[in-house]
């Protein structure tokens, strides 16, 4: 804490008079970034209407995050600091993914969550992997948003009956 304080230039007692412990600190830290992140994407998905550009913007974000050293992926790897920390955010864009996906493909919410969760697994693997290579960045986002919207309309391909009506899943 003290090396905190010296850093952002004030008293270490002036710390500690809005933090008890580093814990509470970092998990302030998280909750500031999850909340300037969720804020970010949605000005950027202001005036999207197509479900693949939704995707596409998640995608380039979980790449900027990996290749800008995002705090937020070093607090989250913290299991203290993310399970106490940041929820209603981190479930923020999830939340939204999961009202588009089910308003335009018609899909129930538990579908649309299971996309939202699987489609994430692979933007922020894809990322990862990204950040330690020579890919090329635009065309890596381009393949991972062409994979993750051909499995969205996999699965919701399978819920259609006969006739191309949608039935629930």
């Amino acid at each position: 804490m003290e090396g905190l304080a010296r850093d952002a230039g004030v008293s270490h007692p002036l710390v500690y008079k809005y933090f008890s412990t580093r814990l509470e600190l970092l998990q302030a830290l998280l909750e500031h970034a999850l909340e300037a992140f969720g804020d970010s994407v949605e000005q950027q998905l202001s005036d999207v209407s197509d479900y693949k550009e939704i995707i596409r913007i998640f995608v380039a974000t979980n790449f900027d995050q990996f290749q800008h050293g995002s705090v937020i992926n070093t607090l989250l790897a913290q299991p203290d600091i993310r399970a106490a920390a940041g929820d209603a955010e981190q479930r923020r864009a999830g939340t939204y993914l999961v009202r588009q996906l089910t308003r335009r493909l018609r899909i129930d919410a538990d579908q649309a969550q299971l996309l939202v969760v699987l489609g994430a697994g692979a933007s922020q693997a894809a990322a990862q992997r990204y950040s330690g290579s020579q890919r090329d960045r635009a065309k890596t986002i381009d393949e991972t948003t062409r994979f993750i919207v051909g499995g969205v309309e996999q699965l919701i391909g399978q819920n259609a009956e006969p006739g191309g009506q949608r039935r629930q899943a």
